[in-house]
């Protein structure tokens, strides 16, 4: 893959080495038919007999992710996952201009507010991990003020996202003292929404297959947090939405694409997150509060 001026170097660099791993090459087509076909047949079974949670699902769903994080996954897309596992939430507490709360009022891994501290494997079976982050995109679009946003343009343009090498990692070790290194991070993508598919009820793989809301509402407040940047509207553009999963709609399940969590959501959660670190907002035009 060619480095993308609007990618970070991160990303850029990431992607490219992806491009060459056997996984990538043989496997990724391999899962991109099943997933196909496994939707297929597994929506209308879920509406018929797993419309509501049974109780089992979180647990089903992070206990085989640890498995395969711990396993078979390789370095770099266990840290592109635990990276932006930490990075979302701290998008969204900028956008609502808060920072965290007192340590003993979060929970593990669950709210914009939540404790991200991803210290063992083990912590994202007993915490609800995947569920809990899909439910990050709704909790942001319910919090959100477009007033209250723009009558604190200023301040936020003033603040800086939290630093997420602050908060612990260490959960990748198991990673790195027990993998095989097979699995990039495309095929651990596509993987999640696998089993988020298989073991999800309705409702829940419904929502995390839509879990894109939260994208636009942070592209909107960038466009206005950098009015006078024209080189950051220009990599902006770049983010807009597409047809399927994306945008203030939700999409039908069987046009997913489960490469839109990677290329889109992902890489563009980095490149936000890197431009508020790196390159702070100047003031903007004053903008009416309509």
């Amino acid at each position: 893959m060619k480095a993308f001026p609007f990618l970070t170097d991160y990303v850029n660099e990431t992607f490219t080495k992806e491009k060459t791993r056997w996984d990538y090459i043989f496997l990724r087509p391999v899962l991109q038919v099943f997933y196909f076909f496994l939707r297929i047949v597994l929506f209308p079974l879920k509406y018929l007999i797993h419309r509501t949670p049974y109780g089992f699902e979180g647990r089903c769903i992070d206990g085989i992710l640890a498995f395969g994080m711990k396993y078979f996954a390789t370095n770099e897309a266990v840290e592109m996952v635990v990276r932006h596992v930490q990075i979302e939430p701290l998008l969204y507490r900028h956008l609502l201009a808060e920072d965290s709360h007192v340590e003993g009022t979060k929970r593990k891994f669950n709210g914009i507010d939540g404790d991200y501290n991803v210290d063992s494997l083990l912590e994202m079976v007993r915490n609800n991990l995947t569920i809990g982050h899909d439910e990050l995109s709704y909790e942001l679009v319910d919090r959100f003020d477009k007033k209250a946003f723009l009558a604190d343009l200023d301040r936020i343009r003033h603040r800086m996202p939290e630093d997420h090498m602050l908060f612990s990692k260490r959960a990748m070790d198991s990673t790195r003292e027990h993998s095989f290194q097979l699995i990039g991070i495309t095929n651990v993508v596509i993987m999640i929404v696998i089993v988020i598919t298989l073991f999800g009820d309705l409702r829940t793989t419904v929502k995390a297959l839509n879990s894109f809301d939260s994208d636009a509402v942070l592209l909107w407040a960038m466009k206005h947090l950098y009015a006078r940047d024209q080189s950051v509207l220009t990599d902006l553009d770049f983010y807009l939405q597409v047809d399927s999963n994306r945008g203030h709609y939700n999409s039908s399940v069987f046009f997913s694409n489960p490469s839109q969590y990677l290329h889109s959501h992902i890489a563009f959660d980095e490149y936000a997150y890197q431009v508020l670190r790196e390159r702070p907002p100047v003031g903007g035009p004053q903008i009416a509060l309509s």
